[in-house]
């Protein structure tokens, strides 16, 4: 039995759901995930975050994660802000570090410092 199912996400971000049909025969179990669009970049420096986005994007897909899990926004935001071109500035950056510098200092500092 095919049953048509509307789905409406209200200004508070609840869902409401509403059936073609008085009562369903199935359960149906439903999992909504809304995301947020991300805040655009308003700093100086907005080819340096475009390039560092496309950067996280692809290694996101190569690592086979999320792309949070490889620099949230805020960091890459204030990456772009103090546009570092050592090290020593890269890990100053608040939320970045020696470690992420191990994992991906190098390709950062490649787009930071063009």
């Amino acid at each position: 039995m095919n049953t048509l199912l509307h789905i409406t996400i209200g200004d508070d971000g609840k869902a409401q759901f509403f059936s073609d049909y008085a009562s369903l025969e199935d359960e149906v179990a439903i999992q909504i995930s809304v995301r947020q669009k991300a805040e655009p970049y308003r700093g100086p420096h907005p080819d340096v975050a475009e390039d560092l986005v496309l950067w996280r994007r692809a290694k996101a897909r190569e690592l086979n994660v999320p792309a949070y899990f490889i620099l949230h926004q805020k960091v890459l935001y204030a990456i772009a802000d103090l546009k570092p071109a050592t090290k020593e500035e890269l890990v100053m950056v608040p939320g970045f570090g020696e470690i992420m510098f191990n994992k991906y200092g190098k390709d950062i500092l490649e787009i930071t410092t063009l």
